[in-house]
């Protein structure tokens, strides 16, 4: 009986330990969490995450940006003081001021400063490099600066222009093909000689960009005559026969609501300059005024630009008149922008 008790005990031992092991891998299987999976954001939320970021734009994007009068000086003292490395500019008029002295300092400061320039005013030579353009016929007239061979400033303002003339200034950001081409152009000038460079017109991305001797006469006679509601012209010289005032006339007799700003400045005579083109074009039936009055302003309007339609803005060095046709090297832009010509159009309409 005793041995049974003792068979019959270890048994039970047996058993219990048993039971307490199931129990204790039952528990284990029951309470053990899932393992946490490593989070992975969904694709649709990180496409919206990326929607809601705006990407940063960088500097080389384009953009346009128009100045008139007053704020043409100071625009071409920010791109000059903000050149990296190289700084490429034509004039007609070259003479020691702000501008030029500015241009010394960046030249000291390591910049690389070429100046192609159909006249020097005062007989000074900068510390920069200089040159004065061999036209065959006319006067070396473009108006233009290139920075660090992507920044294009186009302009109707000589770098001896006063700050209280009235001017235009266009500026294209990261435009390389267009700072390709002006470029060039002081490239020749340097080489001591004038090629034939995109006479028919060069397609950019500023626009089309003529050099006369060429058409670029013809290309905005031809512009005038696509003319459908209106043209607003600002010029400083203007004479009655070049394909300009063909186009004009041709406009006006269709219906085209002309008007037109041209300067007063006189001649040694004292006679306006400009008077009988004037006369003429009022005669055809376009609405003309003169900048200012006659008798009490000496501001220099030194313009030379056209709006069409709200759609095509003209701009550059070339004046309405025959030498700038024919004789003169010039640069215009024919840009169909209808954000630039509507700042035009807006400066325009409140001269």
């Amino acid at each position: 009986m005793g041995e049974k008790s003792l068979s019959r005990g270890k048994y039970l031992r047996k058993l219990e330990f048993l039971i307490i092991v199931l129990i204790s891998f039952s528990l284990y299987f029951l309470l053990k969490e899932e393992p946490q999976k490593e989070e992975i954001p969904k694709i649709q939320e990180l496409e919206t995450v990326s929607a809601q970021i705006e990407p940063e734009k960088p500097d080389s994007e384009e953009k346009v940006s128009v100045y008139f009068d007053r704020e043409v000086l100071p625009v071409v003292e920010k791109m000059i003081k903000s050149a990296g490395k190289t700084i490429d500019a034509a004039t007609y008029t070259y003479s020691k001021n702000e501008v030029t002295l500015l241009l010394e300092k960046r030249a000291s400061e390591g910049v690389k400063v070429r100046l192609a320039a159909g006249k020097n005013k005062d007989k000074t030579l900068p510390v920069f490099d200089f040159s004065l353009a061999k036209t065959d016929k006319g006067i070396y007239h473009p108006k233009f600066f290139v920075f660090d061979d992507k920044d294009v400033l186009i302009l109707s303002a000589n770098i001896s222009s006063s700050a209280d003339a009235s001017n235009n200034a266009v500026l294209f950001r990261n435009v390389p093909e267009a700072a390709a081409i002006l470029k060039a152009e002081i490239d020749d000038v340097f080489a001591g000689k004038i090629e034939k460079r995109c006479a028919d017109g060069c397609k950019t991305e500023i626009g089309t960009i003529i050099f006369n001797p060429g058409k670029g006469c013809v290309k905005v006679r031809d512009e005038f005559l696509a003319a459908e509601k209106s043209v607003k012209g600002a010029v400083y010289t203007v004479t009655q026969k070049n394909p300009l005032i063909t186009g004009l006339k041709k406009a006006v007799k269709r219906g085209v609501d002309t008007h037109l700003i041209i300067d007063n400045w006189r001649g040694e005579d004292g006679k306006i300059v400009n008077k009988k083109a004037a006369n003429y074009l009022e005669s055809i039936g376009a609405k003309l005024k003169y900048d200012e009055s006659e008798s009490t302003d000496n501001r220099l309007f030194h313009h030379k630009f056209a709006e069409i339609d709200g759609e095509t803005v003209i701009f550059g060095s070339m004046n309405w008149t025959a030498s700038a046709c024919y004789r003169n090297r010039e640069i215009i832009v024919i840009a169909k922008n209808p954000a630039v010509a509507a700042v035009f159009s807006d400066y325009f309409d409140n001269f």
